[in-house]
C-alpha cells in the first residue's frame, strides 16, 4: 500500500485522481480512506470528494444488483443462524435508511447485504446508499479539509 501511495503522489493529476477513484471503490476503504488520502497529499477538496462518493458508489451499487440478480435466482431458504439474527434485528429497528447511515461503522457493502438479506427492494436500498454514501464523504472532506486548514 506504501510503494501504491507514493506512486499516486510522484504521478500526473489524472493518474492521481484514477488511484483515488481505485481506494474509493475497495470495500472496507471506501471513501472514508480516499477522502483522507486525497487531502493529505494535498489534492484539491472537491474533486477528491466528488472522485470518492463515484467510486464508492460505482462498487456499492454493482454489489447490490450482483447480488439482487442473485437473489432472485436463489430459492428461500430459512436462515436461524446466530449472524442473521443480530442483522435482522439492526435491520428491524432502523431500517434501510439506518443500515445505510452506519456505513462507516459496518461498512457499506455489509449494509447493503444486511437489507437485501432482509428482503428491501434494490431500488429503495440503492436510493439510500446513494443519499448516506453522498451525505457521508461530504461530511468527512469538510471536517478533514477544514481540520487540515486549522491545523497549519
Amino acid at each position: 500500500m506504501e510503494n501504491f501511495i507514493l506512486s499516486i503522489m510522484e504521478a500526473d493529476t489524472i493518474y492521481q485522481y484514477i488511484g483515488i477513484f481505485v481506494i474509493s471503490i475497495g470495500p472496507f476503504f471506501e471513501s472514508y480512506a480516499a477522502i483522507p488520502l486525497g487531502l493529505a497529499l494535498q489534492f484539491p477538496a472537491i474533486p477528491i470528494v466528488l472522485i470518492a462518493i463515484v467510486g464508492n458508489l460505482a462498487s456499492v451499487l454493482l454489489f447490490i444488483w450482483i447480488i439482487d440478480y442473485f437473489r432472485g435466482k436463489r430459492k428461500k431458504e430459512k436462515k436461524d443462524g446466530g449472524r442473521w439474527k443480530r442483522a435482522q434485528g439492526l435491520f428491524q429497528r432502523y431500517g434501510v435508511p439506518g443500515v445505510s447511515f452506519a456505513g462507516p461503522l459496518i461498512g457499506y457493502h455489509i449494509g447493503a447485504a444486511i437489507a437485501l438479506a432482509s428482503g428491501a427492494s434494490r431500488q429503495y436500498i440503492t436510493l439510500w446508499m446513494t443519499i448516506a454514501i453522498t451525505a457521508w464523504s461530504i461530511v468527512l472532506g469538510v471536517l478533514l479539509y477544514f481540520g487540515i486548514e486549522f491545523i497549519r
